[in-house]
């Protein structure tokens, strides 16, 4: 997926003069993975990236682009929004983050799992989802933990690893899933454009 359709200048000028275009683009395209990077780094993947994006567009588009304004295109425009985003959502973090009881990592990503009623239609796509994972360690612990629910315990002494450990590589693996979703996502995003 390529997102340099615009020079840094573009984007600029694009912003401070309110075009639609350019700021749809610049939210939803172009800065698509630096929110996603900050859900799941900021905020653990418990923040919605609908919200974040809402939340800087105010927070930059604020006092007629005035942040936006103050760029001075020493650096790319896409590190400086990092570090400026970044900084915006670590002061942030608290009011955005959604609210959970701490529970076990596994019984917050269980999502997948049959025993919360998932349709068949759900279940293929999440299907699809597993098959596009490269790393087959991250297939093989998604498909037996979530899909066939089988014991955390008795798939860590399988794999020769802790049950800690297990749930460290079930972690990395959803999160290499909701990425591929997401990408999913845009790219549906953009054949409808």
């Amino acid at each position: 997926m390529k997102y340099d359709l615009y020079t840094d200048e573009q984007l600029v000028n694009g912003l401070i003069n309110n075009n639609k275009k350019i700021i749809e683009y610049f939210f939803c395209k172009k800065c698509s993975k630096l929110f996603t990077y900050i859900v799941y780094s900021i905020y653990g993947g418990r923040a919605s990236l609908n919200e974040l994006v809402n939340e800087f567009y105010v927070y930059i588009a604020a006092d007629n682009w005035r942040k936006v304004r103050q760029f001075d295109f020493r650096s790319k425009l896409m590190t400086w929004i990092g570090v400026v985003a970044v900084r915006f959502f670590q002061k942030k973090k608290e009011v955005l983050i959604e609210h959970e009881s701490s529970e076990a990592l596994i019984e917050k990503t269980k999502y997948f799992s049959g025993s919360y009623n998932m349709t068949v239609d759900k279940t293929f796509d999440v299907r699809q989802a597993i098959k596009q994972i490269s790393n087959i360690r991250y297939k093989m612990v998604i498909e037996q933990l979530d899909l066939e629910d089988v014991a955390p315990e008795r798939l860590a002494s399988k794999m020769g690893v802790t049950v800690d450990n297990l749930y460290n590589i079930h972690r990395r693996a959803l999160l290499q899933l909701r990425l591929i979703g997401q990408e999913s996502t845009y790219k549906k995003c953009l054949r409808e454009e």
